[in-house]
């Protein structure tokens, strides 16, 4: 079965295609990844050291600490740690 479109249809089709291709593209619309945030176990293991060891090199990299001063636990941001380990 054959079917005959006009020029003003093909153009039509065309236009909302392309529209839809933009709109599935748009950077700005697509949720933004979360980052994994590990413990200090898992991050000593990757990088290959001691617990104790990065406890006190921790401000060399990406980290969050959650709790109060003295009991809070320290989180690292996993993909930073792989990217150091890497180099």
């Amino acid at each position: 079965m054959e079917i005959i479109l006009s020029e003003k249809q093909m153009d039509i089709i065309a236009i909302r295609t392309a529209n839809r291709v933009v709109n599935l593209l748009r950077v700005e619309d697509r949720p933004k990844p979360r980052k994994k945030y590990i413990g200090i176990k898992e991050a000593a293991g990757i990088l290959g050291i001691s617990e104790y060891h990065l406890r006190r090199i921790k401000d060399q990299f990406p980290h969050i600490k959650r709790g109060d001063n003295q009991q809070g636990r320290i989180y690292f941001d996993e993909d930073a740690l792989l990217a150091n380990f890497i180099k």
